[in-house]
């Protein structure tokens, strides 16, 4: 099966990124580790599209031989530099051409093309989808293969103006349709933005300070490496700092909305000023105090949360992608072990990760209800409501409570899975962790699951980084509290008086993030009626993120009356999930 690779970033040598790695694409051509596809080699051809500048069109360079007998490419590579490359490595499928103009990357006018996979059926499922080309695009295709007709196909869209994501998403939803068990696996690029596909076969992202990498597999073991799942849309840009969107493949838009089985049910069981009422008691509380605290729950207003979406694609910020590559492997065998009618999840239920568990259930057989908790019930119908349309055979059920408060309020048919995802429990204070697994444990029946994301120590450098990074993004949200209680309580805090500070606390094994007073001040929150003295120095403490060991996660699960019974890290060992059984 083919392999191809995409990069964004400083301009580098070609032979960087295709010839000189541990498992670059000259060793794929020979030893690929993913075998799923069939064929031990990529020997029938390569090819490699570059940028110069960012109007030209770029440059390319194709031979129908295996990559490791061409000498010449070699030494055109070291000394030919790009900020924008497309590379692939070709094994041509039984029955179509072994040719030069067969090779990716396709190219037209700034755009290169790479199809990673096969379409099943070849050529006569696919008929009808080639009708509707012009005919002289049928009569030039660069080669009679599905790769090149695949090509085409994206290439007419974007011709009429579609979206490079769109263009992708478009094409594989037609030919899935007419030749299922295809793999559509698709890499698109304009040297300025990465646009693919996943469809059968996985991609992996590289994310460094100032580039990005798509690959069909990674070229070493850095642990910066993250897999994406199936059926995905993905899209790399620089801004100049990496950004990398991931998202479910979307359905047809020219496909009537499934309407759901049944409406979904809201449960509110928070009064309407709850949040207000709260952050007053938190504000009094933790702001009286000394030393001065505040939960962490109210950095994520509209802004904090935006803002922390960001911080997920940050390259020094791993936990988000550690997790997603755990559940893209291990979905459908959670799935399996669980064989659940019921995912629980505390959170809006609107994330990707979500999804992954979802479709492997719903793969399975045996989902029949979503149960999704939240404490802001706008965010919550929102959810609910996109949840609905998309498991359409699925009982939808939105519950708006605090998970501190209402796990036992959670509704549900057995056997469900609880999932406490994003290392959030991390958040909680010890005897807070202890309250919270054993108020789960009293909710589910003996033989039920709890599915845990735990962040697992590592050297402090990396941790504090996550929590530090060098573009501002989390110190921004970590000063976004302030504007919550500016906002909602009449406070006068100067977000510019206070400095981000996060450190490592090895005694506890918790990174502490705290905003620090550059000088002696007091604010006046007029909801309160409280005046706040800070002496310049002095710290507030916004939150704590415990990190775990194994044995501390086994431990505090058999104390609240679970099992521990699957464990299982990312490939670099940053980030755990674990599976624990109701006892």
């Amino acid at each position: 099966m083919c392999r191809h690779l995409g990069y964004l970033g400083p301009a580098v040598p070609l032979a960087g990124l295709i010839l000189d790695r541990p498992h670059a694409l000259l060793r794929q051509s020979w030893a690929p580790a993913d075998m799923r596809g069939g064929g031990a080699v990529n020997a029938d051809g390569f090819g490699v599209g570059w940028y110069t500048d960012d109007v030209s069109p770029p440059a390319r360079y194709r031979r129908a031989v295996p990559l490791w007998t061409d000498a010449s490419f070699a030494s055109v590579a070291a000394a030919t530099s790009s900020h924008a490359v497309l590379a692939a490595v070709r094994s041509a499928t039984v029955g179509m051409p072994v040719t030069e103009t067969a090779c990716a990357p396709f190219t037209e006018g700034r755009w290169l093309f790479s199809h990673n996979g096969v379409v099943r059926g070849w050529p006569e499922s696919v008929a009808g989808l080639a009708a509707e080309l012009p005919t002289v695009d049928l009569m030039t295709l660069d080669a009679p293969t599905d790769s090149a007709l695949l090509w085409a196909l994206v290439r007419h869209r974007l011709r009429a103006g579609a979206a490079p994501a769109d263009a992708l998403a478009d094409v594989v939803r037609a030919v899935a349709a007419v030749a299922p068990d295809s793999r559509l696996t698709m890499l698109l690029t304009d040297g300025t933005t990465l646009a693919a596909v996943t469809w059968w076969h996985s991609l992996s992202v590289l994310e460094g300070a100032d580039f990005v990498v798509l690959a069909s597999e990674p070229w070493d073991d850095d642990p910066q490496w993250t897999s994406l799942g199936d059926r995905l849309l993905v899209t790399a840009t620089l801004n100049p700092a990496p950004d990398v969107r991931v998202r479910a493949l979307p359905p047809d838009p020219d496909t009537p909305k499934r309407t759901p089985m049944t409406d979904p049910v809201v449960e509110v069981h928070l009064p309407e000023d709850h949040a207000a009422r709260s952050l007053a008691a938190d504000a009094r509380a933790g702001l009286s105090a000394s030393p001065k605290t505040l939960p962490p729950k109210w950095f994520y207003d509209a802004r904090g949360s935006d803002l922390f979406e960001q911080i997920t694609r940050l390259p020094e910020y791993y936990p988000t992608r550690a997790e997603r590559e755990i559940l893209a492997a291990r979905a459908p065998e959670i799935a399996t072990v669980t064989g659940a009618h019921t995912l629980v999840e505390l959170g809006s239920g609107s994330s990707e990760k979500t999804r992954l568990l979802l479709d492997a259930l719903r793969d399975n057989g045996s989902l029949s209800q979503i149960v999704a908790l939240d404490v802001s019930e706008t965010a919550l119908r929102e959810a609910v409501g996109a949840l609905a349309s998309e498991y359409a055979d699925v009982q939808v059920t939105g519950v708006v409570g605090d998970f501190t408060q209402h796990l036992g309020l959670l509704p549900g048919e057995p056997a469900r899975v609880v999932a406490f995802l994003g290392g959030t429990i991390g958040n909680f204070l010890p005897e807070e962790r202890a309250q919270f697994l054993a108020a789960t444990r009293e909710v589910l029946k003996p033989g039920e699951w709890l599915l845990l994301g735990t962040d697992l120590v590592k050297d402090e450098t990396t941790l504090v980084q996550a929590y530090d990074d060098a573009a501002g993004v989390t110190a921004e949200f970590n000063r976004n509290v302030l504007h919550v209680l500016n906002r909602e309580l009449g406070a006068d805090f100067d977000p510019a008086d206070f400095e981000h500070v996060a450190c490592w606390d090895a005694e506890n094994e918790w990174i502490e993030m705290r905003l620090r007073a550059k000088k002696a001040l007091t604010a006046t929150i007029a909801a309160l009626e409280l005046g706040v003295a800070f002496a310049e120095g002095e710290e507030m403490r916004t939150e704590i993120s415990a990190k775990f060991r194994r044995d501390g996660v086994s431990g505090e699960l058999a104390a609240a009356g679970f099992t521990l019974e699957h464990w299982w890290t990312d490939e670099a060992g940053r980030f755990a999930l674990s599976l624990s059984r109701a006892d």
